[in-house]
């Protein structure tokens, strides 16, 4: 008995014409002398042309099949690399839909701190940050005796990628009466703002004085796991304390930086 013919309509249908290969993924196709992992090439081709506006806030990026063929690297590589833009929250996933990039721009414009020189010496690495909490802050540390004994004391954890390249974990407490839009304000729409610019908006009066204190940590389970290090892994604790007068804490931020090569500018707070 004969097998009956099945005709499919697709083995007759013309092949879609391949994409074009946007220019951020040129490089990828070039001897690579850098030491750099593939996926974080990958993922910072991606994000430059996030950057350049090559794909925009809401548009789909080419499927996981299109990036291989256009970077040449294998399909492991490339979901490393979605993977980890995903975490820094430049991309989201929507199963079955695709990979979209972020509908806010998560970038901080011209920030106070997290300022990593870039290759050149003289320019800044961006840096993006996703919040993590908002809540009261409780228990002990060096953050409660910056503030009066009454005020009713804030803490906002997020996550500060610099430059595609690493994590930055920080705390940002502050006194709810004095700052309520960073209480009131969707944590959503918190992604990206430049807390120091909305500080000195909502104060309408200048920060007198920042001190910073810098020492090495060795990092707690929680937030070793946000800066991807073992924990008690030993790292960089960053303490930056702004007043406006002589005594009156405007806020306090604490710092996690993972070893780097990387250098750190702390500007000059009286000119800068």
């Amino acid at each position: 008995m004969s097998t009956p013919f099945r005709h499919s309509l697709a083995a007759d249908a013309p092949a879609a014409a391949p994409a074009a290969r946007p220019a951020v993924f040129d490089a990828l196709h070039r001897p690579n002398h850098s030491g750099i992992p593939k996926y974080r090439l990958v993922m910072n081709a991606i994000a430059e042309g996030i950057e350049t506006g090559c794909w925009k806030p809401g548009e789909r990026l080419p499927t996981e099949d299109e990036l291989v063929l256009m970077t040449s690297f294998s399909l492991g590589t490339v979901q490393r690399a979605l993977r980890l833009l995903v975490d820094q929250g430049l991309v989201v996933r929507e199963h079955g839909l695709g990979t979209f990039v972020a509908p806010q721009q998560l970038r901080i414009q011209d920030p106070w701190h997290c300022r990593f020189l870039a290759d050149d010496g003289e320019s800044f690495l961006p840096v993006y940050s996703t919040m993590v909490s908002r809540e009261a802050a409780s228990g002990e540390g060096e953050w409660r005796r910056r503030f009066e004994a009454a005020a009713p004391v804030i803490l906002i954890e997020r996550t500060i990628n610099i430059g595609n390249e690493f994590d930055v974990f920080t705390r940002f407490y502050f006194d709810k009466h004095v700052f309520p839009s960073l209480w009131d304000t969707p944590m959503e729409k918190l992604n990206g703002l430049n807390f120091k610019k909305q500080v000195t908006r909502e104060l309408k009066v200048p920060i007198t004085r920042i001190d910073h204190f810098v020492a090495m940590e060795a990092f707690e389970p929680d937030v070793a796991a946000h800066v991807k290090l073992p924990p008690y892994s030993q790292g960089i604790a960053l303490q930056v304390a702004a007043s406006m007068g002589p005594d009156r804490c405007i806020y306090y931020q604490k710092f996690f930086i993972p070893p780097t090569r990387r250098v750190l500018s702390i500007p000059d707070q009286l000119t800068d």
